[in-house]
């Protein structure tokens, strides 16, 4: 052995001293910095030299500076990263979403108990001008609550787009730089060199990428990392493919370069954020549509079958107008079930009523509605027909309707308190009237004789007068025959059967008819040979009470015999159906009746008689509506028709201008008269209502279910981001065990 041998060994060992002092300096300098991984000088005895029969050692080499790392560990931990990003994100949208909710304070929750106060305030003064405007100002500010709601939500879901774009750039950051790293990598660690700090540098990235989005990483045999993310290779070696972001149908979707196919992105900050677009905000803004459309129509409902404070109306307009679905340049003329409306308009019934400002008569009318076979236009003319109206539509597709002058209308479900003002039931001037409802099976061209006062009065039918005449209505028949006696007789139908009633009364005056050619009078069932006369005093009829019952019904009322009222024995009068079931039978006859008492019919209807003369035989008869919903369509609040909020959802939401304008067209009432809070009942009961558009839930607990839904999905975010956390924490301490540098140790 020489000198120089042994110098050479121990400037081997002081070479690998100083590598080593070098490498702990390195870890030291490096123990707070995110991502570095500890690296340790690996050493192993130089090759020996031999020397005869003898292996003489040469010192120490430094095999490789060793990066301790456990990419098990690393894998989960970019995992649990996304986890632990997303979990945070879904969290903070939840708080953010129960802020907007402002419950229970403030919100949707507040303003519809408020509503509901405001309702049973003004029920103790109906009249009351103050507590009129105060419902008024209690409906704007809940549909101001459902507005800001909309708003609110909306601004969040268009600010996902923003943040979703700035996060995706970030992640093609943190791509571009692990391509660049990934150059350098392989260039170093291709001429046999460790590239240790480049690595971590690169994990760092990937991490920063897994925070944000769900992703793979995959190691090369050449030391380069491809990065997959939704399925798109974001890196491939030194290559790299940006994410881009766009909308599509107002939702945030992401793309890989030029591809039009989105990325399905489920994990980290990203994931969340889609998620919390595409899901959670939608389905809440869905859930205050839902209460804000089935509350309009709701409340709208009842409105538009009440009457206002001052009276039946002299116009309408509706709100909302048909749209030109064929493109025809005519609005109108659609299916009311393709007329574009907010709301659905159902097959059913609509009552009108017109009443005499006069006398305070009122005369209603049953629409039948098909809104697969009838238009806008046809309800117009069905309108127009009716006796003292006028309805049109106008260049808008709005409908109007008018009353003539001295006379108003209605939707209302009031009882008529004078229903027979025709006089057909026990009148001073003679009546006759049909054994049945029609339709009836006519023979024309037909005619017959009316004597009015022994002054005999031809009438002829013809097919013309008839769209039918094999089924020829009350109606038609009535038309036929006023045209040709005014002002000798009236004709007229009632319940469906035809009423032939003189214009002269008194106890002089007499009525009777004779069949003619074709026999129309027995085909109509109408008497002949029996002579009706007239009395001094008509039978005073009087309604009174509130109807109770669950459905709509046209009650027919027909004496059994002949008799005076209170004086014949026996008398009774039957109520029908307009089937001609019997409802009832209402004792009027001497020792069991006096004239004018009220009679309990059914359901909250009372009635009461005069003294007078009723016949059976005459065909005495008259009806009475009873009303539980006026419009079984929809058809009021689908147009528009004096309502008291417009809109269908959240956002659009709003008090009728015209009530707010004029508080006194609230319709608090059924009947318009002082005191009358009927419809405010109506209202009140809507509270309490179950109803099938919410799941069977009312108003308030519908939406204390979404809130409390809301709540629940808080908390639970909030314990999974914990859970979340303490599970990367763990992960991140098992790496500090393998990867962290100890300064003690070092």
């Amino acid at each position: 052995m020489t000198y120089g041998f042994g110098l050479g060994a121990g400037l081997k060992a002081l070479t690998a001293a100083r590598l080593a002092i070098q490498t702990a300096g390195h870890n030291i300098a490096n123990a707070n910095t995110e991502g570095y991984s500890r690296q340790r000088v690996l050493q192993s005895a130089s090759l020996p030299f031999t020397i005869g029969r003898f292996q003489v050692g040469s010192g120490v080499q430094v095999d490789d500076i060793h990066r301790l790392f456990d990419e098990g560990i690393e894998r989960r931990l970019r995992t649990q990263l996304g986890l632990a990003g997303g979990a945070s994100f879904e969290h903070r949208a939840w708080q953010e979403i129960q802020g907007v909710l402002a419950e229970p304070d403030a919100g949707i929750s507040s303003a519809l108990g408020d509503l509901f106060a405001r309702i049973d305030r003004l029920k103790t003064e109906p009249s009351d001008r103050a507590l009129r405007g105060g419902v008024v100002q209690g409906a704007t500010a809940l549909a101001q609550a459902f507005n800001l709601l909309a708003a609110r939500l909306g601004d969040t879901r268009a600010a996902v787009f923003g943040e979703v774009r700035g996060l995706v750039q970030q992640v093609n950051e943190h791509a571009q730089a692990i391509a660049a790293l990934n150059r350098e990598i392989t260039s170093l660690e291709a001429g046999g060199r460790s590239a240790n700090d480049l690595r971590d540098a690169r994990e760092q990235h990937v991490k920063e990428i897994s925070k944000l989005l769900d992703t793979r990483a995959i190691e090369r045999g050449n030391g380069n990392l491809d990065l997959i993310a939704g399925g798109h290779l974001l890196v491939s070696g030194t290559t790299t493919t940006p994410l881009r972001v766009a909308l599509a149908d107002e939702r945030t979707v992401v793309h890989a370069g030029a591809s039009v196919q989105s990325v399905a992105i489920t994990g980290g900050r990203i994931g969340a954020l889609l998620r919390h677009e595409a899901q959670h905000i939608p389905q809440l803004l869905g859930d205050a549509d839902r209460l804000a459309r089935e509350l309009a129509l709701q409340f709208n409902r009842v409105q538009t079958t009440g009457v206002p404070r001052s009276g039946p109306f002299q116009s309408l307009t509706s709100y909302y107008g048909a749209v030109d679905g064929d493109g025809d340049g005519q609005r109108g003329d659609e299916l009311l079930a393709q007329s574009g409306f907010p709301f659905d308009v159902h097959r059913g019934e609509l009552w009108i009523t017109v009443q005499n400002r006069r006398t305070g008569d009122l005369e209603r009318t049953r629409l039948q509605v098909d809104p697969e076979t009838m238009s806008l236009r046809d309800l117009a003319a069905a309108i127009d027909g009716i006796e003292h109206l006028s309805a049109s539509v106008d260049p808008t597709g709005r409908l109007q309707i008018s009353a003539d002058a001295g006379y108003g209308f209605d939707f209302g479900s009031r009882l008529d308190p004078s229903p027979d003002s025709f006089g057909s039931f026990g009148g001073a001037a003679p009546s006759l009237a049909s054994a049945g409802p029609g339709p009836f099976a006519l023979t024309v061209p037909a005619s017959f004789t009316v004597h009015v006062d022994g002054t005999p009065h031809t009438v002829n039918l013809t097919a013309s007068d008839f769209r039918n005449p094999g089924a020829a209505t009350a109606a038609e028949l009535a038309a036929a025959i006023n045209a040709q006696l005014a002002g000798t007789a009236t004709a007229r139908e009632v319940g469906g059967r035809l009423v032939l009633r003189s214009d002269t009364s008194g106890a002089g005056a007499t009525l009777s008819l004779t069949d003619g050619a074709g026999g129309p009078l027995a085909a109509i069932g109408l008497p002949v040979g029996t002579t009706a006369t007239g009395q001094a005093n008509a039978v005073a009829i009087e309604v009174a009470g509130t109807y109770t019952g669950s459905d709509n019904r046209r009650l027919v009322f027909r004496p059994d015999g002949d008799g005076e009222i209170g004086a014949t024995p026996g008398l009774t009068i039957g109520v029908f159906d307009e089937r001609g079931n019997r409802l009832a039978t209402l004792a009027v006859g001497a020792g069991v009746y006096e004239p004018g008492k009220p009679l309990a019919v059914m359901d909250g209807i009372t009635v009461s008689f005069g003294g007078g003369r009723v016949s059976a035989a005459n065909g005495d008869v008259f009806t009475l509506d009873a009303l539980h919903d006026p419009d079984t369509t929809d058809l009021l609040a689908a147009i528009g028709m004096n309502t008291l909020f417009v809109g269908s959802d959240a956002a659009t939401l709003a008090v009728n201008d015209a009530i707010a304008a004029d508080p006194e067209l609230l319709a608090a009432g059924t009947s318009g008269a002082a005191g009358d809070a009927g419809n405010l009942d109506r209202l009140l009961a809507l509270r309490s209502l179950r109803l099938d558009g919410l799941g069977t839930a009312n108003f308030e607990d519908f939406w204390a279910d979404v809130v409390g839904e809301v709540g629940f999905s808080a908390s639970a975010a909030e314990a999974t981001a914990a859970a979340q956390d303490d599970l990367l924490a763990a992960l991140e301490a098992q790496r500090a065990q393998v990867s962290g540098v100890d300064l003690d140790e070092e």
